[in-house]
């Protein structure tokens, strides 16, 4: 059944709603490590993936933590460094290249953020856009039984927010 809606001074066009869970809208390639691979394995694959944010396993393949540009950032230059400005420019141009060499050997779970929000593939796309909103982040991993099997990015739901307005007529 069809009805026209008027709302604001648009017709929208309503067909039978459907709740649009994650997995219809989620990459199901997302950029997985384990947590005994590398730092210098990690910079490597960075070349190859198609998003900044490379979700961390196990050895069962169960979702560990995320690594983000920021946190290979963090390896490389020590917090206390944002804090002083004289420390910073007193680092010399090989500064960066030492400490790429003092730490290729470092393991993912030495580098990886922990904590990671997850949704589930049958929650809902609200949900996934709510929990990126409210923690103000770029990216979730999807899950089936803690398992990674895709990545909703806000591209992702910025396309199924196009996909909506396309289904209706303004």
């Amino acid at each position: 059944m069809t009805q026209i809606v008027i709302k604001d001074n648009y017709r929208i066009k309503h067909e039978e709603y459907k709740v649009m869970r994650v997995k219809d809208i989620m990459d199901a390639s997302p950029n997985l490590i384990r947590t005994s691979d590398t730092f210098e394995y990690l910079i490597r694959m960075l070349n190859e993936v198609k998003y900044r944010v490379i979700f961390v396993v196990d050895k069962e393949d169960r979702l560990a933590g995320i690594i983000t540009e920021a946190d290979i950032i963090k390896v490389l230059i020590p917090k206390y460094i944002t804090f002083d400005e004289f420390l910073i420019s007193a680092m010399d141009e090989s500064y960066l290249e030492k400490k790429c060499i003092e730490n290729r050997d470092l393991t993912i779970t030495e580098i990886m953020t922990k904590t990671v929000l997850s949704v589930h593939e049958d929650d809902t796309v609200t949900k996934a856009a709510a929990l990126m909103v409210v923690n103000k982040i770029h990216n979730l991993p999807v899950v089936r039984d803690s398992k990674v099997v895709g990545i909703v990015h806000l591209i992702n739901l910025i396309r199924h927010i196009m996909n909506i307005l396309a289904k209706g007529s303004v």
